[in-house]
C-alpha cells in the first residue's frame, strides 16, 4: 500500500477530502451492486416458481371444484330434483373444461402430459355418463337411477378426482423443490453479500484511517495548541510547523494563522491587563470618593471593601474589612437589606420604598436610605452584595418642611374656604333674596367648586397628619367582620340607588386584627365608593377576608369599568386619576388609605382588567 501522506501534503485540503469520500463511495457501490445482483437472481427464482407451476396448481384446484360440483348435479337428480341437477353440471362443465384446458397447455413437469391427456379421456366419458342420467327421456326409476350412480358415475368421479390430484400433488412438489433452490440461492446470496460488505468495510476501514491519519492528525495538533492558547497559556512556542511537517494546504495557511493569532493575543492580553488595572484604580478611587457610604461584602456577608464615607459612619476601616456585617454595623435595617440582597438574591426595585435609617455622625443626625444590590459575574454565580446608603437627610427635613406647610396651609385655608360654602348655600337657598333662573346656575357651580374645595382641604389635612404621624392609629381588637360590616353598611344606599349588588364573603372563624376601627372603615369605604363609581347597573361588588399566614387579606372586587394597565402602577400615588373616570375627585383617596394601611404595618395592592373589573385588597396584622 503506497504512502499517501506525501500526496496529501502536496494537494490542497478540498482534494484530500474528495479523494476519500470518492473511494468510500465507490466501496459503497460496489456494495450495492452485488445486492442489487443477488435481489434479481432470487427474483427470478420466485418468477419460475409462479411462471411454470402456479398455473398448473389452480387449474387442477378448479378442475376439482368443478368435479364436485358436477357429482351434486347428479345427486340431485337422484333426489329427483332434475332441473336443479341441470342447472348445476350446465354451470360447473365449462370450468372444469376451461381448467383441463389451462393445464393441457401448461406442462412443466415429467409425466404431466400424460395425466392431462387421460384426465381429457376420462371426462369425455365421465360426460356422456351423466348427461345420461340428467337427461334420459323419459327419466329411469329411482331404483336404476341409484345403481346407475353407484356402479358407473362414482367410480368414474373419483378416478377423475384423483386425476387431477396427481397434477396437483406434482406442480406442488416442484413449487416446494423450486422453493427449496430459491432458498438455497437466497443464503448463498446472503453469504456472498456478507463476504463482500465484510471485505469492502475492512477496506473502506482501512482507506478511512490512513485518510483520517494524514489528512486530521496535524488539526490534531493545532486543536490541542488551540486548548492551551483558550487556558490562557499564550507563551507557548509558535506554530512554525505542525509535527515537523511542512504544509502548503489549508492546514498550513491555518497553523500560520495561529502563530499570529497566538502572537496578538499575547499583546492583547498585555493591553487588556493594562487597562483592566487602570479600570481598577479608577473603581476603587470612584467608590472611596463618593459621598454616600458604600459597603461591600461577599457571599457570606463578611466586609471586603468600604469608602471614606463608610468609614466616617462606621468606623475605621481596619475594624469594618474582614469582620462580618452583622457584628460591626450597629444598624439591623442595613444587616437586613444586605442579608435579602445575598441569601434571597432581592434588590428593592424603583417602586419600593427602602428602609430609612438614622444614624448619629459627630454631632448630626443624618438620615439615610439603604439599599442593597446583589453581585454576580458572568455566570451567574453570587460573589457578594454591595449596600449603598443614599444621604437624604437634607431631603426629608424638606419633606418635613413641606409637609408641614400643606398642613398649616390646609388647616388655614378651611376656615375662608368654610365662609364662602356657608355663603354660597345662603344665596342658594334666597337668603340675599330671590335669585334668577341664570344667578341660580352660577350659585349652584360655584357651590359645587366649594364643596370639592373643601374635600381636597380636608384630604390634604388628613393625609399630612398622617404622615406628620399626629394622628396615629388607636389599635384595638376587632373582628374583621365587624369592620366589613361597617363599611357596606355606609355604602348600600348608594350601591342600591346605583342598581348594584353587595355581596360579602367573611369566614365566621377569622382571627380578630389590631387596627383603628375608624381608620379602616374609612379605606374599606374609599375601596367600595370607588367600586360603587365604575360599576354600572346590574354589577356586582364583593367584599371578602381571607386568612394567609399572620395576616388577613382584605379584597373588594367589582365587575366595573377596569383601569388601562399603564396606570396601575401608579394608582396609590397622590392627584393620579384615571382618564375618563367618573367622580371628579382629587384624586387623594386612595393615597390616604395606603397611608393608613401601612400606619397599620400592612400593604395595599390593585389588580386590575380593563371592561372587566378591579380587585382593591390591602391586610392587616392578625391579632
Amino acid at each position: 500500500m503506497p504512502d499517501l501522506s506525501g500526496v496529501f501534503r502536496a494537494r490542497s485540503l478540498k482534494v484530500q477530502l474528495l479523494v476519500s469520500h470518492l473511494v468510500l463511495v465507490l466501496v459503497m457501490v460496489a456494495v450495492m451492486v452485488g445486492a442489487v445482483a443477488n435481489f434479481f437472481s432470487l427474483g427470478r427464482s420466485i418468477d419460475r416458481i409462479f411462471q411454470n407451476n402456479y398455473k398448473s396448481v389452480i387449474a387442477a384446484q378448479q378442475m376439482k371444484d368443478a368435479l364436485e360440483r358436477m357429482d351434486s348435479a347428479a345427486t340431485f337428480a337422484l333426489a329427483g330434483q332434475t332441473q336443479r341437477g341441470r342447472r348445476q353440471y350446465e354451470t360447473y362443465q365449462p370450468c372444469f373444461e376451461a381448467a383441463h384446458r389451462i393445464e393441457a397447455n401448461n406442462i412443466t413437469e415429467a409425466g404431466e402430459r400424460r395425466i392431462a391427456d387421460d384426465i381429457g379421456r376420462r371426462f369425455a366419458a365421465y360426460r356422456k355418463a351423466v348427461e345420461k342420467l340428467l337427461y334420459a327421456k323419459p327419466p329411469p326409476p329411482t331404483h336404476e337411477a341409484r345403481d346407475y350412480y353407484f356402479s358407473v358415475l362414482e367410480p368414474a368421479f373419483l378416478i377423475l378426482r384423483q386425476r387431477a390430484q396427481d397434477v396437483l400433488d406434482l406442480n406442488q412438489a416442484a413449487i416446494v423443490r423450486a422453493d427449496l433452490r430459491a432458498k438455497a440461492e437466497a443464503t448463498a446470496a446472503s453469504w456472498r453479500s456478507m463476504a463482500v460488505t465484510v471485505a469492502a468495510s475492512v477496506l473502506a476501514l482501512f482507506f478511512a484511517l490512513r485518510m483520517v491519519t494524514a489528512t486530521l492528525s496535524p488539526i490534531l495538533t493545532l486543536a490541542k495548541q488551540a486548548e492551551e492558547i483558550g487556558v490562557g497559556q499564550l507563551d507557548q512556542h509558535t506554530l512554525n510547523q505542525v509535527q515537523g511537517i511542512e504544509r502548503s494546504d489549508e492546514i498550513g495557511t491555518l497553523a500560520a494563522s495561529f502563530n499570529r493569532m497566538s502572537e496578538r493575543l499575547r499583546e492583547a492580553r498585555k493591553l487588556q491587563e493594562h487597562q483592566l488595572h487602570l479600570a481598577q484604580r479608577m473603581s476603587d478611587a470612584a467608590l472611596t470618593s463618593l459621598y454616600d457610604p458604600v459597603i461591600v461584602t461577599d457571599a457570606r456577608g463578611i466586609i471586603g471593601h468600604v469608602n471614606r464615607a463608610a468609614e466616617g459612619v462606621f468606623g475605621p476601616r481596619d475594624r469594618l474589612v474582614g469582620a462580618a456585617a452583622a457584628d460591626v454595623i450597629p444598624k439591623e435595617e442595613i444587616v437586613r437589606e444586605i442579608g435579602n440582597a445575598i441569601s434571597r438574591d432581592q434588590t428593592a426595585g424603583p417602586e419600593d420604598e427602602p428602609d430609612r435609617v438614622q444614624m448619629q455622625v459627630g454631632a448630626v443626625t443624618r438620615t439615610y436610605y439603604a439599599r442593597a444590590t446583589p453581585m454576580r459575574d458572568d455566570d451567574g454565580t453570587l460573589l457578594g452584595a454591595v449596600a449603598v446608603l443614599e444621604d437624604v437627610t437634607n431631603l426629608t427635613e424638606l419633606d418635613r418642611m413641606k409637609t408641614e406647610f400643606i398642613s398649616v396651609a390646609s388647616h388655614e385655608l378651611r376656615t375662608p374656604v368654610a365662609s364662602l360654602l356657608l355663603a354660597a348655600q345662603l344665596l342658594q337657598e334666597g337668603a340675599g333674596g330671590e335669585l334668577t333662573s341664570k344667578q341660580q346656575e352660577i350659585v349652584a357651580a360655584q357651590l359645587e367648586d366649594l364643596q370639592r374645595l373643601d374635600k381636597l382641604m380636608r384630604d390634604l389635612l388628613d393625609i399630612t397628619r398622617l404622615e406628620l404621624g399626629t394622628t396615629p392609629p388607636r389599635l384595638e381588637i376587632v373582628a374583621p367582620g365587624e369592620l366589613v360590616r361597617a363599611a357596606v353598611d355606609s355604602m348600600a344606599s348608594q350601591a342600591e340607588s346605583k342598581g348594584v349588588t353587595l355581596a360579602v364573603d367573611v369566614p365566621a372563624d377569622l382571627s380578630p386584627v389590631r387596627a383603628d376601627r375608624a381608620q379602616i372603615t374609612r379605606v374599606l369605604v374609599n375601596f367600595l365608593s370607588n367600586s360603587v363609581r365604575h360599576t354600572g347597573e346590574g354589577g356586582q361588588i364583593t367584599v371578602r377576608v381571607k386568612s394567609l399566614d399572620d395576616r388577613a387579606r382584605f379584597e373588594v372586587q367589582d365587575t366595573g369599568t377596569g383601569i388601562p394597565a399603564e396606570y396601575l402602577p401608579r394608582i396609590f400615588e397622590r392627584f393620579v386619576q384615571v382618564p375618563g373616570a367618573t367622580g371628579g375627585g382629587a384624586g387623594m383617596g386612595l393615597s390616604i388609605a395606603q397611608t393608613i394601611v401601612k400606619a397599620h404595618g400592612g400593604e395595599t395592592s390593585a389588580q386590575s382588567e380593563l371592561g372587566k373589573g378591579s380587585t382593591f385588597a390591602f391586610t392587616l396584622p392578625l391579632s
